[in-house]
């Protein structure tokens, strides 16, 4: 079993998936992988340290992504256990790590106000704070808990469905892949300017799982892949910018309206919400155009297609799959990578073929 606390042993490696795994193996490798990055990080997050908390939650959340990416073969008691105590690990790292993020955001945008005020900032750092002192003392005892312990223990053995888990993971690898990519269209759909904050922070997560999952299965991926992940990656980070700013502004709001500061903080309150708000009406506005770029590019379609083939290819004969002569090759290149090749080779007419097949070829 695997012990609750940071071992000495080295960081973990990043994580590789390989086409020819069957989904049950590949499953335990990601649970396990999962579960070391955030054991790997408990102890300094422990401490408080800044980084070692946005890997902690970084790492829950992660770990999220690979049991939704491989949730059809864990079993129903264990997935619901999963579900419930990773968000609940994660929001408690957030909720320290929100701490740091408005108060490092309050600070640099008190350069953007009335130079007299910028003083009066000091009561709500403080307020922060203590806060931050707050919530990292629960998020301690969380670590500590028997709970926790329970938790890693069960993502140290996780129950693994035979039906299912039999199959190559390179040829289901765009199935599993589809839930993330339906769940981020069916929000996307709902951005837009007026669109309530609640629907770009749901988006956000959706894209942070997608993106995940993607990351997981990298070896099946050629060149749609990677600027897929890129465009994904944009995209989250600035949701996250949008993000931080609605936190730093409720926060702000509750602030003002419950604390017992001096006058002259509440005013730079005031001002620090009015230049939020201009930044947030920006920020809005740049995610929906981002999001709408990337629904235009057909991007993540046309990656689920270049994964689906790749996979298909990878797991073919040797005999099958390798072009004419390459027999006497001292150095034959593996089925992935002639995969890899003939996508990345495929001409532009295949390319735009993708938008024009049937559903039960590319609809999630």
């Amino acid at each position: 079993m695997v012990e609750a606390s940071r071992s000495d042993a080295p960081p973990p490696r990043r994580l590789t998936l390989s086409p020819g795994e069957t989904v049950a193996a590949a499953a335990r490798k990601a649970i396990a992988f999962g579960a070391e990055s955030l054991l790997w990080h408990q102890n300094a997050a422990e401490f408080g340290d800044a980084e070692p908390l946005h890997q902690l939650r970084v790492a829950a959340r992660r770990l999220r992504a690979t049991i939704e990416l491989f949730s059809n073969v864990i079993y129903a008691a264990q997935l619901k256990i999963y579900r419930r105590d990773l968000p609940w690990i994660g929001g408690q790292a957030g909720a320290v790590r929100e701490c740091d993020v408005t108060a490092a955001l309050i600070g640099a945008r008190a350069a953007r106000i009335d130079p007299d005020l910028k003083a009066a900032i000091a009561p709500m750092i403080a307020a922060l704070d203590e806060r931050r002192k707050s919530e990292h003392a629960k998020l301690y005892n969380l670590l500590a808990s028997k709970r926790y312990r329970n938790l890693i223990a069960k993502l140290s053995r996780p129950a693994i469905k035979k039906i299912g888990g039999d199959r190559r993971l390179g040829g289901v690898a765009a199935q599993l892949v589809r839930p993330a990519t339906q769940s981020a269209a069916r929000l996307g759909r709902k951005l837009a300017d007026d669109a309530p904050a609640l629907v770009f922070h749901k988006l956000r997560v959706r894209i942070k799982r997608l993106r995940y999952e993607l990351e997981m299965i990298a070896p099946l991926g050629a060149k749609r892949h990677k600027r897929a992940l890129a465009r994904l990656e944009a995209l989250q980070e600035l949701l996250g910018l949008y993000h931080d700013v609605t936190v730093a502004t409720a926060w702000l709001l509750s602030y003002a309206e419950t604390s017992a500061a001096p006058p002259r903080t509440l005013l730079a309150a005031g001002a620090l919400i009015q230049s939020l708000d201009s930044r947030e009406s920006k920020l809005r506005r740049r995610c929906t155009r981002a999001w709408r770029r990337l629904e235009r590019s057909d991007a993540i379609r046309h990656t689920l297609v270049e994964i689906r083939r790749a996979g298909r290819l990878a797991l073919m004969p040797v005999s099958s799959a390798a072009p004419a002569g390459d027999a006497s090759r001292s150095d034959p290149p593996n089925q992935l990578q002639i995969a890899r090749r003939e996508i990345e080779d495929a001409p532009q007419s295949d390319h735009n073929s993708m938008n024009s097949q049937s559903a039960t070829e590319t609809s999630p």
